[in-house]
């Protein structure tokens, strides 16, 4: 009677097990509804990014070049303040972003500026106008 409970819990024990074959399978419909799942949600992350980068363009575009000049040094000062302390490669690189589009944005001015033969640099220095 005993073996045949051993035998009994030997058969439930090998049907709970699944061949590899079923486990890949398996495995292959959790990725697929993964990948869907996020395939769905990829246009809509893609719209907000789009209009939170307009948005810093625009905000970048409105400050002054001394506070571009400020904020730009800043996050280059910690990002090699990062690196040398020795902290993860990608939280530097992180930090240089903010320091990249600012001194992008004055890179633009100039050229700008260049292009119109405006001889100063400070343009946008001073929010009041010329009389």
């Amino acid at each position: 009677m005993e073996r045949e409970n051993r035998h009994d819990g030997d058969s439930h024990e090998a049907e709970e097990q699944q061949s590899p074959f079923a486990m890949m399978a398996g495995t292959q419909d959790r990725i697929r509804a993964s990948v869907e799942k996020a395939a769905q949600g990829m246009p809509d992350a893609m719209a907000s990014a789009t209009s939170a980068a307009r948005d810093t363009q625009r905000r970048l575009d409105q400050m002054s070049d001394d506070n571009l000049l400020a904020g730009a040094s800043f996050s280059l000062g910690l990002a090699i303040g990062l690196f040398v302390s020795g902290t993860s490669r990608l939280l530097v690189a992180l930090t240089l972003v903010p320091a990249a589009a600012m001194l992008s944005t004055l890179m633009t001015r100039e050229r700008e500026a260049a292009a119109n033969g405006e001889t100063s640099s400070r343009r946008r220095s001073s929010k009041t106008t010329p009389a």
